[in-house]
């Protein structure tokens, strides 16, 4: 299979609010695969907020793309705080814009790295931090003989989501974590003392 590695990011799209002395600040959240779909996530939120005095930016993508914009706000205020929140979590394929409504009192640079670090931090909480791992798919073909035998063993280690097909055989059809592989087919194997027909095939991230 290729050599994929577990990683973190968001599990769904998010938004957040916070207020600092009459500021408002918008934290919009979204996981993103590459520069194309992070650029179109933070040209998307622009849109909804478009009288917004600034919609400050920071992503960092799955193929190691790093970016992040103050969007006007005094250098190292916004932008560089909001990607510090992704990578202190080491995130990947999380892209991040938050938007400022002025409230008509300065905040100072002390006061907006603040701010801008709490509303993307409340962001990244509210999509949900998970972690992502590879899959591979097993196909598991045995007789209907053998079939209660390796449903039970799929139900005694948690394995519920399963397909599957009866034809003159039966192949259950499944996913599982890459590093639970091994233990699962030797098990299956010794369970239809080597009777089953098991292809592994593929991966996938999830």
């Amino acid at each position: 299979m290729e050599d994929f590695k577990p990683y973190k990011t968001v599990s769904k799209p998010a938004e957040a609010v916070y207020e600092e002395k009459k500021s408002r600040f918008i934290a919009t959240v979204s996981p993103v695969k590459d520069d194309e779909d992070a650029r179109e996530f933070v040209a998307n939120v622009k849109k909804k907020y478009p009288d917004a005095r600034h919609n400050v930016y920071a992503y960092l993508t799955l193929d190691k793309m790093t970016r992040y914009s103050d969007d006007g706000e005094p250098k190292g205020t916004a932008g560089l705080p909001v990607l510090a929140v992704l990578q202190k979590q080491e995130l990947q394929g999380v892209a991040v814009v938050v938007t400022r409504y002025f409230g008509g009192v300065l905040l100072g640079a002390a006061g907006l790295l603040r701010a801008y670090t709490k509303a993307a931090a409340d962001g990244v909480e509210a999509a949900g931090v998970v972690t992502v791992k590879p899959y591979d798919k097993i196909d598991v073909t045995v007789s209907f003989s053998d079939a209660e035998r390796v449903r039970y063993e799929f139900n005694k280690k948690g394995v519920t989501d399963f397909k599957v097909e009866y034809t003159d055989k039966v192949t259950f059809t499944l996913s599982v974590p890459e590093e639970q592989t091994a233990s699962l087919t030797a098990r299956l194997t010794e369970l239809t003392t080597g009777k089953a027909k098991i292809a592994v095939s593929g991966a996938e991230m999830k």
